[in-house]
């Protein structure tokens, strides 16, 4: 089992990459409401990595995880709300489709990255008996979850609308 310490820095990585995917996509994006989903996630990200970085902090100091303040958990279920309702609100369907870029390389890496990440903090939270990083854990790992549906969602929708045109058509 590894130590607390090297999965919050190994998870402060992940969100790391995670950022830099979506501001690089972002980059790539006309659409201007498109580009402004991406470029909320790479300030998500960031936000998911001071975050973990503040949490190290106060490891390293204490060798406890502290519990998390209600402010956080309001705001991560403010986020898991906001973009599990973003596809909706924002027709998330309808400006992806218009985008200028190979959009469904960039939908795909983007759930995949979501997923990824979801499932090592859930597996992070499953190696630990610490409570307080289990509920930390499992919280990144709701956050995760929402970034994912909304990409899966609208990965598998183009997908379907891609395998079912005609060709040439």
């Amino acid at each position: 089992m590894k130590s607390l310490e090297h999965i919050f820095k190994f998870a402060m990585d992940l969100e790391i990459q995670g950022a830099n995917f979506y501001k690089e996509s972002a980059q790539k994006i006309t659409n201007p409401v498109t580009k402004a989903i991406f470029e909320k996630l790479y300030n998500t990200e960031l936000e998911h990595y001071d975050f973990l970085k503040r949490e190290l902090e106060k490891f390293k100091a204490t060798s406890t995880v502290m519990p998390m303040d209600d402010d956080m958990k309001q705001h991560m279920e403010s986020e898991i709300d906001i973009f599990h309702n973003r596809g909706r609100s924002e027709h998330l369907e309808a400006v992806v489709s218009e985008s200028d870029v190979p959009d469904m390389a960039i939908l795909r890496m983007a759930y995949l990255i979501e997923r990824d990440a979801a499932e090592f903090y859930r597996d992070a939270a499953s190696s630990t008996q610490d409570a307080e990083a289990v509920e930390v854990f499992n919280s990144l790992a709701k956050w995760e979850d929402a970034h994912e549906e909304m990409f899966r969602k609208e990965y598998k929708r183009r997908m379907e609308e891609y395998m079912n045109a005609p060709w040439g058509g």
